[in-house]
């Protein structure tokens, strides 16, 4: 199911891109259609879309990230004019290599933390769930117990009941 929302996501950035020379993480979120999202993809999912479609992303000034197209490389020239190319695309410079890695980093630093927050988020959600199943008079560790259950394979939790049966019949519990 994530990667039906994933291609629906590429799918959509895809259509937004045309024209344009610059785009954010936030103005991807704000153009995509209503009902994927409904569906939450997460900012990670929408930079794949970007970087799948030839974008990179690049720190602006005051440290926004702006995704641009990529440069393209055709491979010829490779050397005339590599000092300037090393100045755009990241090539020959000691300099340009660090800033690069260095914002490689800190672009990698960001997303874990914006990552970090979502998943905070989505579990103070999952515990409001839970309240609100208890104020409804839900048993709450009978709600984990049948989550742990759903998650496993079909064959598996078939085989774990037919195992709790054996058991349960041996000691004259059923």
């Amino acid at each position: 199911m994530r990667t039906r929302l994933e291609v629906q996501v590429a799918t959509a950035v895809g259509a937004m891109l045309v024209g344009r020379d610059a785009i954010t993480l936030g103005e991807v979120a704000d153009l995509l259609p209503g009902h994927i999202r409904a569906a939450g993809p997460s900012l990670k999912c929408m930079a794949r879309a970007l970087t799948g479609a030839g974008w990179i992303g690049e720190r602006r000034d005051g440290g926004a990230v702006v995704y641009v197209p990529a440069p393209a490389d055709d491979g010829a020239g490779d050397d005339a004019g590599d000092d300037d190319a090393g100045v755009s695309a990241g090539h020959n410079s000691g300099e340009t290599v660090e800033g690069v890695a260095a914002d490689q980093v800190r672009l990698l630093i960001e997303r874990i933390e914006r990552l970090d927050e979502e998943r905070k988020g989505i579990a103070e959600d999952i515990k409001d769930v839970f309240a609100e199943a208890k104020s409804r008079g839900y048993d709450p560790k009978a709600l984990r117990g049948i989550l742990r259950i759903r998650a496993k394979p079909r064959e598996q939790q078939q085989e774990e009941t037919a195992i709790l049966e054996v058991y349960m019949r041996a000691l004259g519990m059923m």
